[in-house]
């Protein structure tokens, strides 16, 4: 695990809430002088705590549905986890993925315009791993909202969140646009003036609309993606079954799960759990903590739940390649 001072860790909580500031603004807010700033970041990077700056687009706004698969495996050698593994990183429209403990192996995150192409992708893992496959779970996902990570600095509640996955609800963007999101979606940070080199627009053009995506929503945010087990926690997804779920009690689950510093995400889809959130803690004694505080709050609403360890993400680039 890392030694981090405070400094250090005031550093990954700005850089998560905005990854695209510059190594001034977050002196600024930290009180440390830029050099210094711009040193720490750098060892971050190197020593891999710093794994990735990520983009959050709403890829709704782009028209893309977001599919959700979860795989349950039989009868595998870890050889042919491996892969089954590698099969479902390279498919262009699977943006995320990763290996799991508990009922599910695999989770699965992918984007299509057409139907049509989840129908081909199907077709092509089953005509391969269908013998290998003991069960599985396709949803849609409706929202995914993403909350500032307040434990890192041991804070009691969150204070940002990031809508970032909604029902396709088209925006105006052209093929220009698209092509800055690729490159912010591959490195948040990249500047401006190499986005303008690589795609034939000036400096001034590539702002311009880089503003105009984050004011109609299609940009939400710039956050960074870490190395937790560098970092000394571990992410765990809960899937809850809950009864009586009334859009006033939604919201009171959904106003809990912001208000708390370990919970990083929380979902809702079609055909899956009641709700679903991610949660990263330092130990298993702290996750059982933060169940048992869902349960004393909503125990007449909680009819059970599944727990999930998130072993290894093998993908996250949440906007398909071209």
């Amino acid at each position: 695990m890392a030694n981090l001072d405070l400094k250090d860790k005031k550093i990954l909580y700005e850089l998560d809430l905005n990854s695209r500031h510059t190594f001034k603004e977050i002196a600024n807010k930290i009180r440390l002088s830029k050099d210094a700033t711009f040193y720490r970041i750098k060892r971050l990077e190197n020593e891999g705590i710093i794994e990735r700056y990520q983009t959050l687009i709403n890829v709704g706004k782009l028209g893309y549905i977001s599919f959700r698969i979860f795989y349950k495996l039989q009868n595998t050698t870890s050889k042919i986890e491996e892969e089954i593994v590698k099969f479902l990183k390279d498919q262009r429209i699977v943006v995320w993925m990763a290996t799991i403990e508990g009922y599910w192996d695999i989770n699965t995150w992918i984007l299509c315009k057409e139907v049509s192409e989840l129908e081909d992708f199907w077709g092509k893992f089953t005509s391969r791993y269908l013998n290998y496959l003991a069960d599985k779970q396709l949803s849609i996902f409706t929202d995914i909202t993403y909350y500032s990570r307040a434990y890192m600095l041991e804070g009691k509640q969150n204070e940002v969140e990031f809508k970032f996955v909604t029902t396709p609800r088209k925006a105006e963007c052209d093929d220009t646009d698209v092509k800055i999101l690729q490159r912010l979606n591959l490195n948040a940070r990249m500047p401006i003036l190499d986005i303008a080199k690589q795609i034939g627009l000036s400096a001034k053009q590539v702002s311009h609309r880089i503003k105009n995506m984050e004011r109609k929503k299609i940009i939400i945010g710039y956050r960074t993606m870490f190395n937790l087990e560098k970092l000394g926690y571990l992410h765990y997804h809960l899937n809850m079954k809950v009864k009586d779920l009334t859009k006033e009690k939604e919201r009171e689950f959904i106003s809990f799960f912001f208000s708390h510093p370990n919970i990083l995400y929380s979902h809702r889809c079609i055909c899956g759990p009641d709700l679903e959130i991610d949660i990263e803690v330092e130990s298993v004694e702290k996750l059982r903590d933060i169940i048992n505080e869902i349960k004393d709050r909503f125990s007449p609403n909680i009819q059970g739940y599944d727990i999930l360890h998130y072993l290894k993400q093998h993908k996250y680039i949440y906007m398909p390649e071209r």
